[in-house]
């Protein structure tokens, strides 16, 4: 459980914590029958410190280990300087962590820029075509049927922006083309990154400061 109260002796030296505010004795021999509801003041007159809590570290590249410690700091000379904050204990991932946390990392970002869309051109009209799983397997059946030239009169083809411009036979196998393209130099990329973790010095900051974007396809413009 947190600690949430630091019990000192009349040297301000900690002698125990308390993660309840009810029935708190203090080392002056004063019970609170709720802590919560007495002043700093009147808690500090008895040497109990309300802990601060602190911020919890950023786990991203380090964990935390153990149970906080509680510090005490101030000039005991000053009672009201006198203060209690919880110390977090850290330490450094390992760099196989860390190496899996970046492929994990390029991974999501694959299927992220996947489904990101592609910029076509219709007509002189740049539009942004969705690639998300749905709007994939629409155009793949769309796909399916202009290769088979069953498209003669072309497609209707819904935008990212809700228009609907028309499409003719060729103009939806380029486009078919230009996202199987796409999707494929995500592919590519990847493992361009993941090769590139695999090379990576053993330094944890050159992990932190690996690009897992770099080399994928651009997103379109909206």
């Amino acid at each position: 459980m947190t600690a949430l109260y630091a019990i000192c002796d009349d040297q301000w030296a900690l002698v125990k914590t308390a993660s309840s505010p009810m029935g708190l004795k203090a080392e002056t021999g004063k019970t609170y029958s709720n802590a919560a509801l007495a002043s700093v003041e009147d808690l500090r007159a008895n040497y109990v410190l309300v802990i601060d809590q602190g911020t919890k570290p950023d786990q991203e590249w380090q964990t935390v280990i153990g149970n906080p410690t509680v510090v005490i700091d101030g000039d005991p000379e000053q009672p009201e300087t006198m203060t209690a904050t919880l110390q977090y204990n850290v330490q450094p991932i390992s760099l196989d962590a860390a190496k899996a946390k970046l492929e994990r990392e390029v991974k999501d970002y694959k299927f992220q820029r996947m489904s990101g869309g592609i910029t076509f051109d219709v007509g002189g009209t740049a539009y942004v075509v969705q690639t998300d799983e749905r709007s994939l397997a629409l155009l793949d059946r769309i796909a399916k049927r202009a290769n088979a030239n069953q498209l003669e009169n072309g497609q209707v083809v819904r935008m990212a922006d809700n228009s609907s411009p028309l499409l003719t036979q060729q103009q939806i196998i380029d486009l078919d083309l230009a996202v199987s393209t796409m999707l494929c130099d995500c592919t590519d990329a990847q493992t361009e990154r993941e090769y590139a973790i695999d090379a990576l010095p053993d330094d944890l900051q050159a992990h932190i400061d690996f690009d897992c974007t770099a080399g994928f396809p651009a997103f379109p413009e909206a």
